[in-house]
């Protein structure tokens, strides 16, 4: 059915001479900040394209619509950062994991760390030198109490609407607060068309992939389902030599299964329900420095007093727990300090010897551990239910619910050197390690107000994180074993309002003032019980210490809780200015925050941690223009950001009931900083068939200052390179379209390097600058047929670069390197079938008609507005079009303008029916600057349907992408 609104976003008249005032004005302001010196140039360039007969500025630049503020919009127009990326974008980019769109993304910085406990899952995010990004799938925040990397995870990048990365602080308009940005996965939701595809892709390393959708019509319009799956199992690019197992191998399966109902017009609920399984070997770690002199703790011994514990410095500690040589060993002790040395003992005496075995091994083997088994299992499910009803025109109101489970049985071996220094076990008893549970809901209310001037959201948020079953977790550090149980809740609850009012009548023509503001409460708890082999510190009700020391299992009485509440405020204003359809400026500012936390076992005065804050501001540009013949678009933004509060690690050291000494490791809020950078992303044709797209992202971090006894290194850009930049050039072959479509891609990109361990460490600190490039070549529709054809090779030059660390150097003297994937190279088909395909041959341009003279007293009834495929601006003959029947409109005494929107066949329903409203928007827009007054002008949004007009002849032909303006309710019209 058709559906009906009000005009919306329509501006009305002002002065030719006030806006060119003002928008001299906007033009000195951004080249005195030095970022949009050439926005003059755009605009003129624009203009110039616009008067052009034939012109045509963006008519090959892609048309794309982001939801980046809770509704859709053309991101040409949205004043934030953003990179948005469509399947077809994901799979010529082979993007597969977060880590991928670092090629892509300006200011996206990926590290692996820890990787062998979550494997591929094991990812530090940060935008623009920020930690705490977020994933969205749904409209719901992934990840849970320890398994915020699932977001990023394989087994996502399938069967989707779209993917959107947003730069700078979000905390008014999504369900969670981020500082850095977040990063939204929407799958493609159910359609009307019976349709589908399968997909198989083989490459080396044994890699064996399979993807498929189906998507079936039930009821047409009322009830349609949409079901999703991919596989994959790929060996391992990392021989564990100790078991001969391969790391960092693939094995996972992932589905999803989408209803959406609509009982009425004016209503829908979309119910998905999506999973993901994975059983592989783990990652790999290869150890690169090792401190044998590192001093670990220390013991109390008659006469000796306190003696130094090492990790390889000294005498064997073995050596003196044993009986039979625990005298001669104390003899050598006293006869060194006798001496006037320092007697010492050593974990593992041999430690050096076993780190030059692992250097001689290279990075793709790993020394390993018999002891230690390679496990990496995960099961991760969940519910959404999103419910929308458009109340009328101006009001909607969404409910986004949703239930998510994670489950984890995993062995990690942080420093794989033959002995146990670190490990974390899978659980004894076979359970999962984690089992957890995280529930959400949100309630929107969004609409239009003060005559269509103000869009606007407001609504609440509500999250739970915690157990949803029995968790224990095998631990083994220097040789002692230990068991521990444990449970972590947390609990937010938020109140937002959002909304965007367009200036035009009272201030110029396309200036829109932005502003948001968010207030947040968060409750945090950690709770474990456990025992060990060894004393272990825990604290009584009392705030005690507690030496709790027993046979292996779970003893109730060894105890330890902390929890705290925390509570902040967020906000953002901004105003853009539409200087012309196809440049936009903009200025904004936010602030968010990251909850604060509590660390179990620490002295209660760093028994918990502060909320960190960030507060930016950040100018930018959006242009598509022509230059020298050269069709271009160019994103571009500088931004200042002020983070205080800084959670960073250090460690501590608590005595022991027996004389030892226990150290930890505790988050502190250790700093403040500043982070300046500046972001740039274009679009280039500089001939025809070729598209150069390059990207490139400059981030200087300085801290502040930091909280004394705490020592790190200084000016690090907190895991974020420097500089980060890289370059997609494609080239679509000119051949017979008998034959398909033909193109050929290669993206080269390089990272800068990036500092993983802010502990003070003068040997190991910093990933090495690297550089990739990845080629492809995609063959579509083969000899006219719906099949597709690629071959892929990433890392083509097989460069051997370091993805993240283990930084324990400040811990157990101790650090290792995680290594990326060696060149993979491989071939895929695709085979669509049933309805109509989104990648099917764009259809010729239509010529549109004439524009119709000007008539005193009988104007034509009806005009026709004529667009490009897939695109919603006006050309420069649809706009002489809408003038002349916003010129007409006075003489034929007009009461009312239908304006109707018609998409083609290709494509959703769904999409074609938000095309064919932004078609009409864009129609009605441009008659509210020619005069027409908002409330004399009705929108109509028809999609793919009624494409067949009659003609003069009085026969009916098909012309569809058009918009339909019909006069109604004059005495002539």
């Amino acid at each position: 059915m058709p559906t009906t609104t009000g005009a919306s976003s329509l501006r009305g008249k002002i002065t030719v001479q006030k806006r060119q005032s003002l928008v001299r004005q906007v033009a000195i302001l951004t080249a005195s900040v030095s970022l949009i010196a050439l926005a003059p140039a755009y605009q003129a360039s624009a203009q110039q394209t616009a008067q052009a007969a034939s012109a045509d500025s963006s008519s090959e630049l892609e048309e794309i619509v982001v939801t980046a503020r809770r509704r859709e919009e053309k991101i040409q127009t949205v004043p934030l950062a953003i990179t948005a990326f469509t399947q077809t974008d994901i799979e010529k980019q082979h993007i597969q994991q977060v880590s991928d769109l670092t090629k892509q993304v300006p200011s996206l910085a990926v590290m692996t760390n820890t990787s062998d406990t979550l494997g591929s899952h094991a990812f530090t995010i940060s935008l623009r030198g920020l930690p705490g990004t977020v994933a969205y799938f749904a409209d719901v925040p992934l990840g849970g109490p320890n398994t915020e990397a699932y977001g990023f995870s394989n087994g996502l990048y399938y069967d989707l609407d779209n993917l959107e990365v947003i730069n700078g602080p979000q905390g008014t308009l999504f369900g969670k607060n981020s500082i850095g940005g977040l990063i939204s996965i929407e799958p493609k939701h159910p359609m009307n068309d019976f349709e589908g595809y399968v997909k198989a892709t083989f490459g080396n390393y044994g890699d064996r992939e399979f993807e498929g959708a189906v998507n079936i019509p039930i009821v047409q319009d009322k009830v349609l389902l949409r079901i999703a799956g991919q596989s994959q199992q790929r060996d391992g690019y990392t021989k564990d030599l100790s078991n001969g197992k391969d790391l960092d191998n693939r094995n996972y399966f992932s589905w999803r299964v989408g209803l959406t109902l609509r009982p009425t017009d004016d209503f829908e609920n979309y119910f998905l329900y999506d999973g993901y399984w994975q059983d592989s070997n783990g990652g790999s770690t290869i150890v690169r420095y090792v401190n044998p002199g590192a001093v670990l703790s220390q013991i109390s011994l008659p006469i000796l007093g306190k003696v130094p514990l090492t990790l390889g410095q000294g005498l064997p500690i073995s050596a003196l727990e044993n009986p039979a040589t625990a005298g001669a060993t104390f003899g050598e002790l006293f006869a060194i300090k006798a001496a006037g040395g320092t007697p010492s003992l050593a974990f593992y005496p041999q430690i050096a010897s076993l780190a030059a075995e692992q250097q001689a091994l290279g990075v793709r083997t790993e020394l390993g551990n018999s002891d230690h088994q390679d496990i990496a299992k995960y099961y991760y499910y969940g519910f959404t239910d999103v419910a929308t009803w458009d109340v009328n025109d101006n009001l909607t109101i969404k409910n986004i619910a949703a239930a998510r489970f994670y489950k984890q049985v995993y062995s990690s071996d942080f420093v794989p050197l033959g002995v146990p220094i670190e490990i974390i076990n899978f659980s004894p008893n076979g359970g999962w390690n984690t089992n957890d549970g995280r529930f959400t809901e949100e309630f929107q209310v969004q609409g239009k107000a003060l005559d269509g001037k103000l869009n606007w959201v407001a609504g609440g948020y509500l999250e739970y994180d915690g157990p949803v079953g029995s968790t224990l977790e095998g631990g083994n550090t220097l040789g002692s074993l230990n068991y521990t149980a444990y449970r972590n809740s947390d609990r937010s609850q938020a109140v937002f309002a959002h909304g965007v009012y367009d200036l035009s009548d009272s201030v110029v023509d396309g200036l829109r003032l932005t502003a948001g503001y968010r207030y947040t409460w968060d409750y945090v708890s950690d709770e474990e019980t456990g025992t060990t082999t060894v004393p272990y510190v825990t604290r009584n009700a009392a705030g005690a210490p507690t030496n709790c020391q027993s046979a292996l299992g779970i003893d109730n009485n060894c105890f330890s809780g902390v929890s705290q509440h925390f509570s902040a405020y967020g906000w953002n204003v901004g105003l853009d200015e539409q200087l012309t359809p196809d440049v936009l400026i903009y200025l904004r500012s936010g602030n968010a925050y990251r909850p604060g936390g509590v660390t179990l076992n620490a002295p209660p005065d760093i028994s918990h941690f502060q909320p960190e804050h960030v507060t930016d501001v950040e100018l930018g540009e959006k242009a598509d223009f022509t230059l020298w013949g050269i069709k271009s678009r160019v994103n571009a933004d500088i931004y200042h950001t002020d983070y205080k509060s800084i959670q960073e690690s250090g460690f501590f050291t608590t005595p022991l009931p027996n004389g030892s000494l226990y150290t930890g490791q505790y988050t502190v809020n250790a700093a403040t900083a500043t982070v300046n950078g500046a972001e740039f992303k274009g679009d280039f044709l500089p001939v025809e068939n070729v598209t150069i797209s390059p990207h490139f992202s400059y981030t200087d971090g300085h801290y502040s200052k930091f909280p004394p006894g705490i020592a790190y290194t200084a000016s690090p850009p907190f895991g974020l390179p420097r500089t980060q930049w890289g370059v997609t050039g494609s080239y679509h072959v000119p051949w017979d379209s008998s034959l398909g479509s033909l193109d050929i891609a290669a993206t080269y990109s390089w990272t800068g390097a990036q500092l993983y361990d802010l502990q003070a460490n003068p040997l190991v600190t910093k990933i090495p600058s690297f550089s990739l490039l990845n080629l492809r070549v995609d063959w579509t529709n083969v000899f006219e047929q719906p099949i597709d054809v690629a071959f892929f090779m990433t890392n083509a030059l097989d460069t051997t670069y370091a993805t993240g660390g283990v930084p324990l150097y400040g811990f157990l003297g101790v650090d290792g390197f995680s290594y990326g994937e060696p060149r993979m190279f491989g071939f895929s088909v695709k085979y669509r079938f049933g309805g109509p395909s989104e990648e099917s041959p764009e259809p010729a341009a239509y010529t549109p008609p004439p524009a119709v003279a000007p008539a005193p007293a009988m104007a034509p009834r009806s005009y026709l507005v004529f667009f490009d495929f897939n695109k919603s601006d006006l050309t420069p003959q649809a706009q002489t079009i809408v003038n002349q029947a916003a010129a007409n409109a006075g003489p034929a005494k007009v009461t009312q303008l239908t304006v109707t929107g018609h998409t083609d066949t290709v494509g959703s329903d769904a999409y074609n029916m938000r095309l064919s409203r932004r078609r009409a928007e864009s129609v009605a827009a441009q008659l509210e600057k020619d005069g027409i007054a908002s409330s004399e002008i009705q929108i109509v949004a028809k999609g793919k349907r009624d494409l067949l007009v009659p003609t003069a002849d009085g026969v009916k032909e098909p012309q569809n992408r058009r918009v339909q303006i019909v006069y109604d309710g004059g005495p002539t019209s």
